[in-house]
């Protein structure tokens, strides 16, 4: 039997960057959401701090979260820093018990 699982993302953007950054979140997401195993693929807005996104996905396996990480999209996530639209991510995963 395998466990569900759940990663997230969370993004600070570079000062004055926010709304591109959102953008560029939400391309990233449409195309992730479309892999094999993948229940959901989300990208909202921190309420409390309007520079701070987050991204979650809800995964079938760990084998189908674990698979999608070798897709050249979730390198955009990486690329957010490279073209300065974010100065931190931070990514986290666990199983759903």
């Amino acid at each position: 039997m395998s466990t569900e699982v759940i990663n997230t993302v969370h993004i600070r953007a570079v000062a004055g960057r926010s709304e591109e950054l959102g953008k560029q979140l939400q391309r990233i997401v449409e195309t992730l959401r479309r892999q094999p195993g993948c229940d959901s693929y989300m990208v909202d807005r921190c309420p409390e701090d309007s520079n701070r996104w987050n991204v979650s996905a809800r995964w079938q396996s760990e084998a189908a979260m674990h698979s999608h990480f070798t897709c050249p999209e979730v390198q955009g996530f990486i690329g957010l820093i490279d073209n300065q639209l974010a100065n931190a991510v931070d990514f986290n995963s666990f199983p759903i018990r």
